[in-house]
């Protein structure tokens, strides 16, 4: 499997006739950001994060803080290499938010996941993400992803495609 989607460099909003200055600003430091996580620099990605940073995501409580929060990109990374980050589109709010759509693309071949041994399954996951920021630092992502998709693709659950739930 390949990218869904043709891949193409980070999304480039400074042309942008939408955004304010302060949100192409703050969506530089997002896709700058994605960037350093693609490059597995995990002492760098520490630099565009608040000391008061909180995570939220419905699938993944257990990763409030910031020290919480940064073990899922690192073990992503060694789990699922090469993971490649890019953000599809952004959308501002007012001076300090910012609303991301993003996809990464991963192949299963660095560790168990969920008790399954590598499978060498490639995969691609999209995901939204509201994005906060404070003294121009991230202080808060909350993220939706499509788990479903992730955990079909490697291996974990089977799921029937294509089904009409409805019948």
């Amino acid at each position: 499997m390949a990218w869904k989607e043709d891949i193409r460099e980070q999304l480039d909003v400074s042309d942008s006739t939408v955004l304010t200055d302060k949100q192409k600003q703050m969506v530089k430091h997002w896709t700058d950001l994605q960037e350093t996580l693609n490059a597995g620099d995990f002492d760098g990605m520490d630099r565009f994060f608040h000391p008061e940073f909180r995570y939220g995501n419905p699938n993944r409580p257990d990763l409030g803080t910031y020290e919480q929060w940064k073990t899922s990109p690192v073990a992503l990374y060694k789990t699922f290499f090469p993971a490649a980050y890019k953000t599809i589109d952004a959308v501002g709010k007012g001076d300090d938010e910012i609303w991301i759509y993003a996809t990464h693309y991963c192949k299963h071949v660095g560790g168990p996941y969920m008790g399954v041994q590598p499978t060498g399954n490639e995969f691609q996951v999209n995901w939204f993400s509201i994005v906060k920021f404070k003294d121009d630092k991230i202080i808060s992502i909350f993220s939706i992803s499509d788990v479903l998709t992730m955990l079909k693709d490697i291996g974990v659950v089977e799921v029937p495609q294509p089904v009409d739930p409805y019948k």
